[in-house]
């Protein structure tokens, strides 16, 4: 069975409206919405071995099958399904828009108490 699993800090309120504002907006209804706070390490390490608390606390992560796919990547590999931003989607994929996004994830991971 594959895995897909969005995790986000549930502590953290920008993170949890991000999550929120892409379930909602999601087609694939196969992808679970889950805080890691919830979680133990163990769970963390059974979803993917090298998820720990650290990761997830700082970055949202995306666990589809074997693949773990971090902060903008997870957004990234989500765009494919985000009802009214798929046509974005390939737009995600050319030079230097993920450096620009990773910068922009990173920019808002430092600002995410005060958003």
């Amino acid at each position: 069975m594959e895995k897909n699993i969005f995790l986000y800090d549930g502590d953290c309120g920008f993170c949890s409206g991000l999550a929120s504002r892409l379930s909602e907006i999601s087609l694939d209804k196969n992808i679970k919405f889950v805080s890691f706070r919830g979680l133990s390490t163990q769970d963390l390490k059974e979803l993917h071995p090298s998820l720990e608390p650290k990761f997830v606390a700082g970055n949202v992560q995306l666990i589809s099958g074997n693949m773990r796919y971090p902060g903008f990547f997870a957004v990234r590999k989500l765009s494919h399904s985000l009802k009214g931003w798929r046509w974005v989607s390939p737009l995600l994929y050319l030079p230097l828009v993920p450096l620009l996004g990773m910068i922009v994830m990173n920019l808002l991971k430092s600002i995410r108490s005060k958003v």
